[in-house]
């Protein structure tokens, strides 16, 4: 099936039409990555920084004519889409100034002990190696941060990796822009043929996670995309890591001291929740309140006057006005609603759909559908027993937040609460938005992703694709020559 863009906004396609990458192509494409990680995994991690550099000084030369094609393929906005060329482009930075500080990539030295067993040992260096070629997915709504040199790609050459690329289909010319600006300065700075690859298509997709040459898998989307490529994965004969951030539910709690200012606080909550239009995996999905308050007066006086944007797709929008018109049915919830969305492309007027702590306790279940776009759910409670109560039987989330007095007796209960189901809690703030910085966890327990112990932003993203090797009894001048590392001292 043929690819082409289509404009949010009007359901128009436009452009060049993409034809799916053959499996004689995705050959090539995977044959050149893997003969190129034998060079690149045994370049020395300053070389490795000065091309993620000169990447990332090309991606800002051209951040115009990338924004400009990205807000055609997605409608997101061309002030959005240029701050996220700058934050791919920082995350990119920041993984050359790790190899730079030799951070990941210096070797551990355990000197040897000369004594009887077991406090006696020869000497051991742990080092760390690329896991070998790595299967990238792009996505839908993070055209750059999360797509072709996003940090998924980032990470793992600054590993020593070599990265095969699949396209996403929302915004192909996108892509293919970012992967030629990005080829182009790595050749000019010396980097190996077939370093990186792109492809299109759902075939492309399960030759790279299922041919044996490929070592692992990076992956940002939803559930059941994820978890099928997760179980291609896992089926092979020598399975490989595949890292899937598969998208969440995230509850934010507030409770009556959190709750100075409700005409603030619900504007407040408004922004986060239709941010991106609704489009991010870290929005307000379940925002719990106290009973009694006015804050379903403020949300529908306030919700009147947001307007209805445009969803990425076509079939975002199918899914969400699906997935949402379940919620509506399983919840019985009150609907309050935005403006009405325009008759051609691809809208959906912005909801919030109201309901109670003690009616969802029947069926926790329900509240489990992540709806993807400007939906929110919000929960009234009546007492901890009910908050905590639903709290304790959703599911893994990305993020939760935390809206309270800091001397609320409560307040340590439920960040305990939220730590035990999400990667990342947060107090007094929204969710949406993820520094990168080295303590930034973006994962959380599945279906969040699939792997609970790694992040996907920040530089401890470098390590899924680091595969430890110990060096024992070997002498340093050998092990200089074997792996390019410095010593430590």
């Amino acid at each position: 099936m043929s690819i082409q863009s289509i404009d949010p906004r009007t359901g128009d396609k436009f452009g060049p039409i993409f034809a799916p990458t053959t499996a004689s192509e995705a050959d090539q494409i995977i044959g050149a990555a893997a003969r190129s990680f034998e060079v690149w995994s045994n370049t020395p991690g300053a070389e490795r920084a000065k091309i993620l550099i000169a990447i990332a000084d090309a991606l800002d030369a051209n951040v115009e004519p990338l924004a400009d094609m990205a807000d055609r393929e997605t409608g997101l906005g061309k002030v959005r889409l240029t701050g996220e060329v700058a934050r791919t482009t920082f995350q990119i930075r920041s993984f050359a100034t790790a190899l730079l500080n030799g951070k990941f990539i210096s070797p551990q030295l355990d000197a040897a002990v000369d004594a009887p067993l077991p406090q006696g040992h020869p000497k051991f260096m742990r080092t760390h190696r690329g896991i070998g070629p790595v299967a990238v997915f792009g996505a839908s709504n993070f055209p750059f941060a999360f797509s072709v040199f996003g940090g998924d790609t980032a990470s793992a050459l600054a590993a020593g990796c070599s990265v095969v690329i699949k396209a996403h289909h929302a915004h192909p010319q996108t892509s293919l822009l970012t992967y030629e600006i990005a080829l182009q300065a790595l050749t000019d700075a010396g980097g190996p043929t077939g370093l990186i690859g792109l492809g299109h298509g759902h075939d492309f997709g399960r030759a790279i996670i299922l041919d044996s040459r490929m070592r692992a898998g990076a992956f940002t989307g939803s559930r059941g995309g994820g978890r099928a490529l997760f179980d291609m994965a896992q089926s092979r004969e020598i399975p490989i890591p595949f890292y899937g951030e598969l998208g969440s539910v995230n509850p934010v709690v507030v409770t009556e001291s959190g709750l100075s200012d409700v005409k603030v606080f619900v504007g407040a909550y408004l922004d986060s929740l239709l941010m991106g239009n609704g489009q991010f995996c870290t929005n307000p999905s379940l925002l719990f309140v106290p009973e009694n308050t006015g804050f379903l007066q403020e949300v529908k006086s306030q919700l009147a006057e947001r307007d209805a944007l445009p969803l990425l797709t076509e079939v975002t929008k199918t899914l969400h006005d699906k997935n949402r018109g379940i919620l509506v049915e399983s919840t019985g919830a009150i609907i309050y609603e935005g403006k009405v969305a325009p008759a051609i492309g691809f809208f959906s007027s912005p909801q919030v759909l109201a309901t109670s702590a003690k009616g969802i306790l029947a069926n926790p279940r329900q509240i489990d559908i992540e709806c993807f776009g400007p939906t929110g759910v919000v929960i009234t409670y009546s007492n901890m027993t009910e908050l905590q109560g639903v709290l304790r039987e959703l599911e893994g989330a990305l993020v939760g937040c935390l809206f309270s007095a800091p001397s609320d007796f409560s307040a340590p209960s439920l960040l305990n609460t939220l730590a035990t189901m999400c990667g990342r809690v947060v107090f007094n703030a929204w969710p949406t938005g993820v520094a990168v910085t080295g303590g930034q966890h973006h994962g959380g327990p599945y279906p969040a992703a699939t792997s609970p112990l790694h992040t996907s932003v920040g530089i401890q993203a470098i390590t899924r694709f680091l595969r430890p090797v110990t060096f024992q009894g070997v002498p340093d001048e050998l092990f200089r020559a074997t792996t390019l590392e410095q010593l430590p001292t």
